[in-house]
């Protein structure tokens, strides 16, 4: 499903808890609305073996962005309602480059990819082609996000690379420049190739 029709299908506010560096969604129709709809967020199950889904910082902003959530500071209803600077700020103390992750995240969603969690330890962002299902398909790229003003160790795009290599998927460097402006950079044998800021990764070399 296409971004804009995603929008256009997206209606209801749902209500979020935040539990440390994530938000929980415990009605069912976040399940529908979300994941099944955008492929946002990863269900779970509580103790009892009722499903909920659980957000990732990203994914809170987002629908924060597209007014789809309300979170209450500290999850009290007689506070504040959280709006997206707010929620910027709280989840910023967990990941200092969350902005930056941010951007790229939401680049990648505009141009029509699936973008879901990735590895770790650097590898941020697992992407699908467009079309894909992630449920069943592989991820095609593993986004390594790096910034401006940040040296890259070669040693650490070294052990990207291997785990790309390993997995069967291209790694793809993603920077955000002084504009905020995302730069992708295709990575190949070690080898970094500059794609420019308009890249399709589906055609990165």
């Amino acid at each position: 499903m296409t971004e804009d029709l995603a929008e256009k299908t997206e209606k209801i506010q749902l209500e979020g808890i935040i539990e440390k560096d994530k938000v929980i969604i415990s009605d069912k129709n976040g399940i529908e609305e979300f994941y099944n709809t955008s492929y946002i967020g990863t269900i779970k199950k509580h103790s009892k073996g009722q499903e909920f889904l659980m957000l990732e910082p990203t994914e809170v902003l987002l629908l924060c962005e597209r007014n789809r959530i309300l979170v209450w500071e500290d999850n009290d209803k007689n506070q504040k309602l959280h709006d997206f600077e707010s929620l910027l700020t709280y989840f910023t103390q967990y990941d200092d480059r969350l902005w930056q992750k941010y951007i790229i995240y939401m680049d990648l969603r505009k141009r029509g990819y699936i973008v879901r969690t990735g590895y770790g330890d650097g590898l941020d962002f697992r992407v699908y082609k467009r079309g894909a299902d992630f449920e069943k398909d592989s991820a095609k790229f593993l986004i390594f996000p790096v910034f401006e003003g940040g040296p890259i160790e070669l040693r650490d795009l070294d052990k990207m690379s291997r785990v790309a290599l390993s997995s069967r998927k291209d790694l793809i460097v993603a920077t955000v420049d002084r504009l905020s402006k995302p730069i992708y950079y295709s990575v190949k044998k070690f080898q970094i190739l500059n794609r420019g800021e308009d890249i399709d990764i589906d055609n990165a070399r």
